[in-house]
């Protein structure tokens, strides 16, 4: 199995991760972004050799048409006849964020590519690699539009998803309460003061376990929406900024480490 680095651009967006590839022949910055379609604004699908499959939009206000990209190459993988979405311009157009930094991204590279490639890296060292060689087919089971696979937390199994487009890992109300002070000095001193267990702020730092390796990721946020839901955690893209990781995208299967 060989591997071919992608380079990782510098520019800063919240918290997403900004990669260079091809489309066509043409350099372009592409969000990596485990969930949702690869999109292509219109002025950029002008300059593109594309096929397009629909004659006209399936959406008119963001202007949906799916469309066959003639190649597009990561790193030193080419991939030919690619299935894009073309949209209108402003559909990738976010706003600044709080530093006043610009979406830099020509394009997104969405689930519909990603899912069929294994990446791996680590961001913190300014890695970024995709599977170049020996590359098989999609075996993992279901049509989930993201990342889906189990980890361990408090000894209890759960299903995670991992949603890029999300700068933050967000976690149940459920599994926050979960989360307790470790420290028995600092659970003696609870005690002591006679401090109601709700009025004590638990750290945010979240732990978990995958593949028998122990994951610390630096915060987390409560979402009340995931209570009860199948998938009650989903990591944002601070998962690959804070870890060396591997997405075996085909096999449904992940790895991660600190």
């Amino acid at each position: 199995m060989e591997f071919t680095p992608i380079p990782v651009s510098d520019q800063k967006y919240l918290n997403y991760i900004f990669i260079g590839i091809l489309v066509d022949k043409k350099p372009v910055t592409a969000m990596f972004d485990t969930r949702g379609n690869t999109l292509i604004p219109e002025s950029l699908a002008k300059e593109l050799d594309i096929t397009y499959i629909d004659k006209e939009a399936l959406d008119k206000e963001r202007g949906f048409r799916r469309a066959k990209l003639s190649s597009m190459t990561l790193g030193a993988l080419k991939l030919i006849d690619v299935p894009v979405v073309i949209c209108k311009d402003q559909v990738i157009k976010l706003k600044d964020d709080q530093f006043g930094n610009k979406f830099p991204a020509d394009i997104i590279l969405g689930w519909n590519i990603i899912s069929q490639l294994v990446f791996r890296g680590d961001l913190r060292k300014g890695q970024f690699e995709v599977q170049s060689s020996d590359i098989k087919r999609q075996t993992r089971k279901g049509k989930d539009n993201t990342p889906v696979f189990k980890l361990i937390f408090n000894k209890k199994t759960y299903k995670a998803a991992i949603d890029t487009s999300r700068p933050l890992t967000i976690i149940s109300e459920n599994i926050a309460k979960t989360m307790r002070v470790e420290n028995e000095d600092v659970k003696q001193t609870i005690d002591l003061l006679g401090i109601e267990e709700d009025e004590v702020l638990y750290e945010s730092k979240f732990t978990f376990t995958i593949d028998e390796n122990q994951v610390h990721l630096p915060t987390s946020q409560v979402e009340k929406a995931l209570n009860d839901k199948d998938i009650q955690i989903v990591f944002g893209a601070d998962l690959l900024r804070n870890t060396s990781w591997a997405l075996y995208n085909p096999m449904g299967y992940i790895r991660v480490r600190n």
